[in-house]
């Protein structure tokens, strides 16, 4: 069946449905009671669930951390996870990073790519689906998360609560299909400066909006009795690494900012690491606090996006291990680093892990696990790679582009039997955790027939 007609007939609900809920700012934010991660994305998932009461689905909210829309009947579920929460905005944006405002056939915000307007293509594809009165052997539910930039505590409720899904896909990675994904391993290095805090020293370095993101900026607060040509050495090194920053002086402090560019963690290499260029300028301070810590992050981090300073720059069949220094802070005598690292299919993390370590032995920084997702992977001759690779070529009839494996994380491996399938097309801008983020109105369309596709395929058979 080919439910293409029904998804052009949507196309004005579509894109208003989509900007409804990019308006909303839907950041991790303070819990309040029966709002997990915070008032903005808790008025996220109810909008979400309001749009799909108005489409004529059922719904429920478990508590804040999840919800679902739903339809069909059957003992087995088809699961499309989803997620209303998003990344900080970060800084540069030509748009308003929550106008969804359109231009140029585009709408603008953050979470237009990830992963708002998937989520509405689901909820339309689902529509157009029981609208053409399809008869499905199976429930479908279009899950809805609230966590999944910052660990996925959202599916894990759902499971608890209501089990997994017995089959499905998620629209929170790329077409034509990720058939697997490395493991994510999400840490902090505490570096624990001794040095005495007398002037000049660093007071405080902070930066970064969140840990699998590329730092866009970094600022540091320096003590200092005397100026000693500070200025002219920030400037001057602005101006070699073709920079940006910002130098205020006063009293006895000087306050000094530098602007990277931000880009996805499993894609360190597309980015500007502002905090890797703070360390770089203090080390050549020569402070008497600060420097200590400089030099360590220069010997172990540095600018390196595989992690070869600490030994882990590892490889298989699939891809590189990468390496991204995504945030920094100051407390006390400690200045801690958290970074996100994402290991090859086939490693172990724990060895990562371990090497990690290893290469920290007789140094004054402590390494701290965080988080650490396995890897994921199916063959690709088996049932839901097969079946879902058939739905994108009906479709769009690319018989070109084949299933592959991916760095980044995506919702499949929160949930047993899930791949990622879309929305990002082949060849189109990847602006997902960037500035002036968007979806494109005709691909959004499309995916909206694909996924409408697949799911009365995994609903039917």
């Amino acid at each position: 069946m080919d439910f293409s007609a029904s998804i052009d007939a949507y196309k004005d609900r579509i894109i208003q449905d989509v900007q409804r809920l990019v308006k909303i700012k839907s950041v991790d934010d303070t819990p309040k009671p029966g709002m997990p991660f915070g008032e903005g994305i808790a008025k996220a998932l109810d909008e979400a669930l309001k749009i799909s009461e108005e489409l004529g689905f059922s719904t429920n909210n478990l508590d804040g951390y999840a919800g679902y829309a739903e339809a069909g009947q059957g003992e087995e579920a088809v699961g499309v996870l989803v997620h209303l929460d998003v990344v900080p905005e970060g800084l540069g944006w030509q748009f308003d990073p929550y106008g969804a405002e359109i231009s140029d056939n585009k709408i603008y915000g953050r979470g237009t790519s990830d992963d708002k307007a998937p989520a509405v293509a689901s909820l339309y594809a689902l529509k157009a689906v029981i609208d053409s009165g399809a008869v499905l052997t199976k429930r479908v539910r279009i899950i809805f998360g609230t966590n999944e930039e910052k660990g996925c505590e959202c599916i894990k409720y759902y499971v608890k609560k209501e089990g997994h899904a017995s089959i499905g896909f998620t629209p929170d990675a790329n077409f034509p299909l990720i058939h697997g994904e490395k493991a994510i391993i999400h840490g902090y290095f505490h570096f624990i400066d001794k040095e005495e805090k007398t002037s000049p020293y660093l007071m405080d370095i902070s930066g970064g909006s969140a840990i699998n993101m590329v730092a866009d900026e970094c600022s540091a607060t320096i003590v200092c009795e005397q100026e000693s040509g500070i200025k002219e050495k920030f400037n001057s090194y602005l101006k070699s690494n073709d920079l940006t920053g910002e130098y205020k002086h006063y009293e006895n402090k000087i306050e000094i900012k530098i602007i990277g560019k931000s880009s996805h963690g499993s894609k360190p290499d597309e980015g500007v690491n502002a905090i890797s260029h703070m360390t770089a300028f203090i080390k050549v301070l020569n402070l008497n606090f600060g420097s200590e810590f400089a030099d360590l992050y220069s010997k172990k981090i540095g600018f390196s996006t595989s992690g070869e300073y600490l030994g882990i720059n590892e490889k298989d069949s699939f891809g590189s291990l990468t390496f991204c220094a995504g945030n920094i802070k100051t407390d006390g005598n400690t200045i801690t680093v958290g970074c996100d690292i994402r290991s090859p299919i086939t490693l172990n993390p724990q060895d990562i892990i371990n090497k990690i370590k290893n290469s920290l032995k007789d140094t004054n920084i402590k390494y701290e696990l965080h988080t650490l997702k396995e890897a994921i992977y199916m063959e690709q001759d088996c049932y839901l790679v097969k079946t879902l690779m058939q739905c994108y070529v009906d479709i769009t009839g690319d018989t070109e582009n084949k299933p592959y494996t991916i760095g980044g994380g995506t919702y499949a491996r929160s949930m047993n039997n899930i791949l990622g399938f879309g929305m990002l097309f082949c060849g189109s801008e990847d602006t997902m955790h960037k500035k002036n983020e968007y979806v494109e109105i005709d691909k959004l369309l499309l995916a909206a027939k694909i996924y409408a596709k697949a799911i009365y395929r995994l609903a039917s058979e």
